[in-house]
């Protein structure tokens, strides 16, 4: 990958020439020949997608907006007959450069936004990879349920890329990452299979093994991979809560027999950030929207005494801990369009934690909340407080935290 910087000409020649000019030309007859939805190898398309939230500039091969699973399946064939790498893409809100690279980028947020099947009662839903995850929220709002991932880019990141980087957000401290919701994915690899990938144990995962094809062989290798270095993985996995990296392996270990949690290679497919497969659909575990908020703004001198409060925060149960630093509200004070808002801001702070507790009732969360005051670690760490109790200045508070992500 290359930075956005000033290059040579020689690296700016390779920006602009990803493949050669006979594979590319060839591959969009193909795909014109094939494809009902957008085909574009325009130069300004290619501009356009040569970047996302990151800093990288990788030019495309080409780019497919597809209007149905046929089109991803007709692009993926041309492309793998041709040796060119497929990239799927849904609202590029990638901050590493993911949905950036020399391949074919297929778009999935413009046409494959439905959602397939809700269950309410036992709350999961089946939606296709572009829908965003904002409006899939809006659809389950009246069933008073909710997808729980809320990235700061919630307006326009697509629930496919947000598996696909195994997204967190806010309350993922309470709810988990996007991993952690996944149930079952509908997948297609690059000669053109496609798997239904889903939680097994017993007799399933023995006939997954032992069945032909490429499917009965991937299997077998992860199955092997993750049985023959369990205790590698278990020693080096970080143990962190937010650990986004790197294939989930650690999900199988311990995985697939009677009585252990389920054998599910779905779980290795989030985080896989688009390498080992594209998501053509997917079943997603939901969860109840708490009736109540409490969030408390809690200011500290120095980032250090931020950070060393954070452990002492969560043994009290709350629903979120994030940062804002001392950047962020030296910027919000000089945007005439966001200073108003800042009404929370006590004195000059290094840093500031939004804690946030949720509940059904807003007794539970204040109980919860005097808890956190009466802890003498972390009262010793803070300087000051600011409690947000009117829902309002809740969502202004989260908007802004939101605003400063780029």
């Amino acid at each position: 990958m290359s930075l956005n910087l000033p290059q040579r000409p020689a690296q700016r020649e390779a920006l602009s020439n990803p493949a050669p000019a006979d594979v590319a030309a060839e591959l969009r007859r193909r795909l014109e020949a094939t494809v009902e939805g957008e085909v574009r190898f325009d130069a300004r398309a290619r501009a356009l997608y040569a970047t996302d939230a990151s800093p990288y500039r990788i030019a495309p091969v080409g780019v497919v907006v597809p209007r149905d699973e046929a089109d991803v399946v007709a692009a993926v064939r041309a492309a793998n007959e041709l040796g060119v790498p497929v990239l799927p893409r849904g609202g590029g809100t990638s901050l590493a450069g993911q949905t950036v690279a020399a391949a074919l980028v297929i778009d999935m947020s413009k046409y494959l936004t439905k959602i397939i099947e809700l269950n309410v009662e036992e709350r999961w839903v089946r939606v296709q990879p572009g829908l965003v995850r904002d409006q899939l929220n809006a659809a389950l709002a009246p069933h008073s349920l909710q997808f729980t991932p809320d990235v700061a880019t919630t307006d326009r990141a697509n629930v496919g890329g947000m598996v696909a980087n195994n997204s967190a957000g806010t309350r993922s401290i309470k709810y988990g990452k996007s991993v952690d919701q996944v149930i079952e994915l509908r997948v297609l690899l690059m000669d053109g299979t496609e798997l239904h990938l889903g939680p097994l144990r017993g007799k399933e995962l023995d006939e997954k093994l032992a069945a032909e094809g490429r499917e009965g062989d991937i299997y077998r290798a992860v199955h092997r991979m993750v049985s023959e270095h369990a205790d590698e993985i278990a020693a080096r996995y970080p143990k962190v809560m937010r650990r986004v990296g790197g294939y989930n392996l650690d999900e199988l270990t311990d995985a697939g027999g009677e009585g252990q949690r389920p054998f599910n290679l779905a779980k290795v497919v989030s985080g896989s950030e688009g390498t080992l497969a594209l998501i053509l659909e997917l079943k997603l575990a939901l969860h109840p929207v708490p009736k109540r908020r409490l969030v408390t703004m809690l200011h500290f001198d120095s980032l250090t005494k931020a950070f060393e409060a954070v452990q002492f925060i969560n043994r009290h149960g709350p629903s979120a801990v994030e940062i804002i630093d001392a950047d962020l509200i030296m910027l919000g004070r000089e945007n005439p369009a966001i200073a108003p808002l800042m009404t929370w801001v006590v004195g000059d702070p290094a840093a500031v934690l939004l804690v946030e507790f949720d509940g059904e009732d807003l007794a539970v969360c204040r109980a919860a909340l005097a808890g956190l005051e009466a802890d003498p670690e972390v009262a010793a760490l803070t300087y000051g407080s600011f409690l947000a109790e009117d829902p309002k200045q809740q969502k202004e508070i989260a908007d802004f935290r939101r605003d400063g992500l780029g």
